[in-house]
């Protein structure tokens, strides 16, 4: 399958959405004339995701690596979103050594472009428990309460 590639943008970071094979040829040339262009334009925060891509050799491999020192080389940077090979699932297309930034969340790689943004973490495990210890807390204190006897009503 052809390389398709689909531009949007997220904050103010590109998005390059990859679908097919990232070959030798008319493939790995088209993500580099892409992503020259957008440096032309311009643009230093790039993310490349590649989810939709079906398999990558070593040319395609060493276009990701080219691209991304270029973009480093102009003062700008590109990670990578969701390395997933579809034709064997839990395996990664790039390498963990690949020396390549790498995200499995979109919205991990948007925010990687923001230091100092402060992302909410939240810990389910804690929350779980917090809701059990507030259910029996009001649960004790919702027991109808001793009020006091009143001789008039006896």
């Amino acid at each position: 399958m052809k390389l398709q590639i689909e531009q949007r943008q997220r904050e103010s970071v590109v998005i390059l959405d990859l679908k097919g094979q990232l070959t030798k040829g008319d493939e790995d040339l088209s993500l580099l004339k892409g992503l020259l262009l957008l440096l032309d334009s311009g643009c230093r925060e790039v993310i490349v995701n590649l989810q939709e891509v079906s398999s990558i050799d070593a040319s395609g491999l060493a276009t990701l690596a080219f691209c991304a020192t270029r973009v480093q080389d102009v003062g700008g940077r590109v990670v990578f979103l969701n390395p997933r090979r579809t034709d064997r699932p839990g395996a990664d297309i790039l390498e963990p050594d690949s020396g390549l930034e790498i995200y499995q969340e979109e919205l991990d790689a948007v925010n990687s472009f923001f230091p100092d943004r402060v992302v909410p973490r939240f810990d389910i495990l804690e929350f779980v428990q917090n809701r059990k210890e507030r259910g029996a807390q009001l649960r004790v204190g919702s027991a109808a309460p001793n009020l006091p006897r009143n001789s008039d009503h006896q």
